[in-house]
């Protein structure tokens, strides 16, 4: 998969939150973003949504991750058969949480995913299905949200589980639970955040964080993060609305 190896280059995309006609990731496609995470931690979406919003990034070409709450076995199996691309797993906070989701996302010898490969992740292929498994495994690609101080600490353990293709901060849930809601530059949290960029870096992994704050996007890439998950389809349509009723008002004056 594209996104499995860290490169010099910035990965960019965007959080798709609540809008599940297949058709937005084109859109959000052309307008230059180089993947979508599907929000199934928050965002309302069912399996058959997720599993046309897959049909579509395929055809495509733009890679669609799924974020969920926990590393729930009938869950990822689900949004793995279905086609996604990979898995974010939210509030990571042990390398034991993240050897659970190696475990259910990935085939043997790496892991113990359950085996059914006649499904829209293999493209509805037969045939060598050890060939089969190790392409899924070359594939699927799985991250690690970090939103806590303490998760922070444990970021070299969480880095270095084999399978584990990089760590994404969280800045509001971290701030939360520091008791500092908002402060997104506090000493404590930016050390938060370099200490996520320096695990993952010399795990050879990502590091990257979900934010549209333009502050707190130039200082962790200068910690050396690489990945970016900024806004989401619901704010770029209100940053847009805004925009174009302002633009109005001004030409009416």
């Amino acid at each position: 998969m594209v996104l499995r190896q860290p490169t010099g280059e910035p990965l960019i995309g965007t959080m798709l939150s609540e809008i599940y006609v297949p058709n937005v990731l084109r859109l959000l496609r052309t307008c230059g973003l180089g993947h979508v995470i599907v929000d199934c931690e928050h965002g309302y979406f069912d399996f058959q949504q997720v599993a046309n919003l897959s049909a579509v990034s395929k055809g495509i070409g733009l890679p669609m991750l799924a974020r969920v709450p926990n590393a729930d076995r009938a869950l990822l199996q689900k949004l793995l058969d279905l086609g996604a691309d990979g898995i974010l797993l939210s509030t990571t906070e042990s390398a034991g949480q993240a050897r659970d989701l190696v475990r259910f996302c990935r085939y043997a010898p790496e892991g113990d995913r359950g085996i059914s490969t006649f499904r829209a992740h293999t493209d509805y292929q037969s045939g060598d299905t050890a060939e089969l498994l190790r392409r899924a495994n070359a594939r699927v690609i799985l991250l690690c949200q970090i939103e806590s101080l303490a998760a922070a600490d444990r970021a070299v353990e969480i880095a270095s589980v084999p399978g584990i293709d990089g760590l994404l901060t969280g800045p509001n849930d971290m701030t939360q639970r520091a008791g500092i809601l908002g402060n997104y530059l506090d000493e404590r949290i930016m050390s938060a955040h370099r200490k996520v960029a320096e695990a993952a870096r010399a795990a050879g992994k990502h590091a990257g964080i979900i934010t549209g704050n333009a502050s707190l996007m130039s200082a962790c890439a200068a910690m050396g993060m690489n990945w970016f998950c900024i806004g989401s389809e619901l704010r770029f349509m209100a940053a847009g609305a805004k925009r174009a009723l302002t633009d109005c008002r001004e030409c009416l004056v």
